[in-house]
C-alpha cells in the first residue's frame, strides 16, 4: 500500500482533518516540545489535539504516526519517555524516533506500537538497519536523503523491514 504521509502544518486538529480528509491514510506529527525535530512555534499537538485528533483519524481509517525522533539531552530523558506513554496511551499507530534509547524504552515498555526509525538516525548501511529490526522490532526505516536510487535499491534487497524515502529533484 501506498501511504500519503503529509506533514501536519499546522498543528491543530484541522490541519489533520485536512490532511485526513484529502486522501492521506496516515500522517506524521509531533508533541508542541523538544521531543520532535520539527518544535517551531505554532506547530504540533497538545496532547489534548493529539487525542481528538487520532480519534478522527482512526474513525477514517487514517494511521498517525508519532515523531519523537530527537536526541534527549543527558538527564532529561523523562520528556521522551512521558511523551512515548501518552502517545501509546492515546493510540497513536507508531513512533518514528531516532534516539536509540528512545527505541528501546519504547520496544520494552510499549511493544504492541510499531517502532520506525527516523531519518534522523542516519541509518545509512543494512548492517545499521537490521540491528535496528532485530533489537528494536523496527518495521520500517526512513533513509537518509544523501541515498541515490541505486543505493536504496540495494539497501531494499538486503534489508527485513519497510522502507521510506525522500526524493529531491
Amino acid at each position: 500500500m501506498t501511504i500519503a504521509e503529509l506533514v501536519c502544518p499546522a498543528g491543530t486538529p484541522a490541519s489533520l482533518r485536512t490532511a485526513v480528509d484529502a486522501g492521506a491514510d496516515a500522517v506524521y506529527c509531533g508533541f508542541q516540545n523538544a521531543t520532535n525535530a520539527r518544535n517551531f512555534p505554532g506547530l504540533n499537538f497538545t496532547p489534548a489535539e493529539l487525542e481528538k485528533s487520532v480519534a478522527y483519524a482512526h474513525e477514517r481509517g487514517a494511521k498517525v504516526l508519532l515523531a519523537l525522533n530527537t536526541y534527549p539531552p543527558a538527564g532529561k530523558f523523562q520528556l521522551w519517555k512521558d511523551a512515548a506513554d501518552l502517545g501509546a496511551k492515546l493510540g497513536v499507530d507508531a513512533f518514528i524516533v531516532a534516539d536509540i534509547g528512545v527505541a528501546e524504552y519504547i520496544a520494552q515498555t510499549h511493544p504492541q506500537t510499531r517502532l520506525h526509525l527516523s531519518v534522523q538516525a542516519a541509518a545509512s548501511s543494512p548492517e545499521a538497519i537490521r540491528y535496528y529490526v532485530q533489537e528494536f522490532g523496527v518495521k520500517r526505516v526512513v533513509l537518509p536523503r544523501i541515498l541515490t536510487i541505486p543505493e536504496i535499491r540495494e539497501i531494499k534487497s538486503e534489508i527485513p523491514c519497510e522502507i521510506e524515502t525522500f526524493i529531491f529533484g
